[in-house]
């Protein structure tokens, strides 16, 4: 047993002392506390070494380990070794362990009376995620150490691949910790402070699960090529369901600190959240859909594990709260409808319902397995869902920050909104002026530009006095530039197919797109494709990438991106086509072709036999008569030399003609035909030719932009959670 797996092992063994430990503690003997503590201390120290020891042997190139040399190579940057460490699943795991361990000094340091229930759970987590990583161990050796790595997958060559993982994993790790809270409250039957221990997790988790799925998107746009940002791939969507009801969660514990409402729902998806995320991991990583998604893992033999810790804690957590959260009490909400509680409450099961929907399409290939009539849910149903609940998303948004809490006069609020109604009047008028046609298209615009122009003033307005307070209105206000960007990217791209011959160019949304050919051959890593773009004056290169990768079996394409500020140009190369017919005029024999004032007769073939051991010479007896009818005999021949190589022999077209020689390149004697060539004369090969898509995306910067902006709400928001002020905004 090598170090890496005598370390995790260890911190197995101490992660169960410590669950045992937290348990006596929980049922009242205070004195286990310290032991578990204590263990809890060394099974995080442990877990540490053992990853700093994985990404030791990432830096230092130790290709003696199967996973190192599985995901990293020699030619790497420091930045891509160390991304290895989790570009797999046994990595992943290790990733996911480490992030958890340490987030579990929170429920120590600030459980508060949950503290001792919560981490027995907390622990039971702990010990299964312990166990897939002794069971596939990122320390496994190989029996012959190879000179050099297999390299990374060149799609995970990229910045945003870096920390894109770590911030996905974060987000699951942090789910768990609201839900062993609410466990814990359940089991206490005590939930005076859960809510005040809850905030700064279930902040975290919308946060890191928020940016970890805008950065996914970004990366996919950037590198894989076509085109898009969102497929609803079930990985995708692994991580977009938590996120939404974690922002459910969030809606309904604003709701509850201010009116002591929604206790029994928002313990539910307090427990929601982190069974969603080791249901997303279960499909995802067991295999089960291998066939229906291009970035789910393949088995690696662990679904027993996997299927195993899914149902037992699913049926534990649940047997709790119904046990336990039958006989909970809420107030009753102010479902007026100019009250912010009735906002709330929409967006609470607004966003419940895009999960719930999105859930059921990502379990369909299950369930029409387990039917024997295995199938997928089309992505554009996901569109069509989706869609109109994001119209009641914006339509809410744009009155909620408006809203008095304990409901206020229609009149006084319609009065407030004035301005926002006539910013989204402008809105949509200007999108109508752009060619925007759908009623349902300017609806939502109208609905969005509302909300964006509400949570605008109101982000001025609090950004002034307490800025520390306007997370939910920035978040709001990114939201809303977000979802327009959506629509403008998703309904009104455009895209062209283009085929241009190296050399030639082709016009493409008025722009000349010149083929100039490849950098290297299409074998050679992050080959590059050549091509000059220009138009009324303006001229750039664009250099998208197509290459080959043994490897991975398959063609790598990479897109070039010109972005503007209203719209960006994506080139994506598609394939290159060369052709494999040599140059020249096919003859069959007594056949006779004019070309260029002459005609060209084959009769026959000639074979001039040598010496023992000499090469023997073909040739093509071929008539020429020119335009004065004098007529003469050549023999275009081939022979192999003394060196192995076939030679082809050019003899003058006629005497005199030396500038128009007369070349054999192929004999087919079952045919009785020739294929000659005369450079000027018989048709030359056919040239390279380049298939290229070239799309024009409306709204990129505002789609990124208004990401960019909801991300930094909700860090202003996690600041302020964190630190413990759970007042409501």
């Amino acid at each position: 047993m090598n170090i890496g797996s005598l370390l995790m092992l260890l911190a197995f063994a101490a992660m169960l002392v410590s669950t045992i430990a937290f348990f006596l503690a929980a049922r009242g003997n205070a004195r286990f506390f310290s032991l578990a503590r204590v263990s809890y201390g060394y099974f995080i120290g442990l877990v540490a070494l053992a990853g700093a020891l994985l990404a030791y042997y990432f830096l230092a190139g130790d290709y003696s380990f199967k996973y190192v040399y599985d995901y990293s190579s020699s030619d790497l940057s420091f930045f891509y070794r160390l991304s290895g460490f989790w570009a797999g699943q046994p990595g992943t795991y290790l990733l996911w362990l480490l992030i958890q361990g340490l987030l579990g000094y929170y429920l120590i340091l600030r459980g508060r009376q949950y503290t001792a229930p919560a981490m027995v759970f907390y622990g039971l987590v702990n010990l299964f995620l312990g166990i897939m990583v002794l069971v596939l161990s990122p320390f496994e050796k190989l029996p012959i150490v190879p000179p050099d790595g297999a390299g990374l997958n060149p799609l995970l060559k990229d910045s945003w691949m870096v920390i894109h993982p770590p911030v996905i994993f974060l987000g699951y790790a942090a789910a768990a910790l609201p839900c062993v809270i609410a466990l814990a409250a359940l089991v206490k039957r005590n939930y005076d402070d859960w809510l005040e221990v809850s905030w700064g997790p279930v902040t975290l988790t919308m946060v890191a699960l928020a940016a970890g799925n805008i950065m996914g998107g970004f990366w996919a746009y950037k590198t894989l090529g076509w085109g898009g940002y969102w497929a609803w791939d079930p990985v995708e969507n692994s991580s977009f369901i938590p996120w939404m009801v974690a922002l459910a969660l969030l809606h309904g514990m604003v709701l509850e600190r201010a009116k002591g409402a929604l206790r029994k729902t928002n313990l539910f998806l307090s427990i929601f959240v982190f069974l969603l995320v080791v249901y997303g991991t279960f499909l995802t990583r067991s295999g089960v859909l291998a066939n229906f998604s291009v970035h789910s893992f393949v088995d690696l033999g662990v679904n027993t594990y996997l299927i195993a810790f899914m149902l037992a804690f699913t049926i534990l957590s649940l047997v709790v709260y119904a046990v336990r959260g039958w006989d909970i009490k809420g107030a009753a909400v102010n479902l007026s409808a100019v009250s912010k509680e009735f906002a709330l409450m929409v967006a609470v099961w607004a966003l419940v319902l895009i999960a719930l929907v999105v859930l059921s399409g990502t379990s369909w290939p299950l369930i029409t397995t387990a039917l024997g009539k295995p199938g997928t849910v089309d992505t554009g149903v996901y569109t069509k869902v989706t869609f109109p609940l994001a119209v009641v998303i914006g339509f809410f948004l744009g009155f909620s920050p408006f809203m008095l809490r304990a409901g206020g006069s229609f009149p006084v609020l319609l009065r407030k909104v004035i301005p926002s109604i006539v910013g989204a009047v402008v809105a949509t008028a200007a999108t109508a002026l752009l060619g925007v046609s759908s009623f349902g298209h300017l609806l939502f615009v109208f609905f969005v530009a509302m909300a964006f122009f509400s949570n605008l003033i109101a982000s001025a307005g609090v950004l002034r006095g307490r800025p520390w307070h306007s997370g939910a209105q920035v978040s709001h206000f990114g939201l809303a530039l977000m979802l327009i960007g959506i629509l403008g990217s998703s309904a009104y791209s455009e895209n062209r197919d283009a085929v241009i011959e190296k050399g030639r160019s082709a016009n493409v949304f008025g722009l000349d797109v010149a083929y100039k050919g490849m950098a290297a051959d299409i074998t050679t890593p992050d080959n590059e494709i050549i091509l000059s773009i220009s138009r009324q004056g303006e001229a750039y290169d664009a250099r998208p990438k197509l290459f080959w990768v043994q490897r991975m079996g398959s063609l790598m394409k990479k897109p070039a991106i010109r972005r503007h500020l209203l719209y960006d140009l994506y080139f994506a190369p598609e394939k290159v086509e060369k052709s494999e017919a040599p140059a020249g005029l096919e003859l069959s024999k007594g056949q006779t072709v004019t070309l260029g004032g002459y005609a060209i007769k084959f009769t026959g073939f000639e074979q001039q036999s040598h010496a023992t051991g000499s090469p023997t010479r073909f040739g093509a007896v071929l008539e020429v008569t020119d335009g004065a009818g004098r007529t003469e005999t050549v023999v275009p021949a081939m022979a192999f030399g003394a060196d192995q190589q076939l030679h082809k022999d050019g003899v003058p077209l006629m005497t005199g003609l030396d500038s128009l020689p007369v070349r054999l390149e192929k004999i087919d004697a079952d045919r009785g035909a020739i294929l000659v060539s005369i450079p000027g004369l018989t048709p030359s090969a056919a040239p390279e030719t380049l298939i290229l898509e070239v799309s024009k995306k409306p709204s990129m910067n505002v789609l990124w932009g208004g990401a960019s902006i909801l991300v930094v709400g909700g860090l202003i928001s996690l600041r302020r959670r964190w630190a413990g002020r759970s007042s409501a905004e």
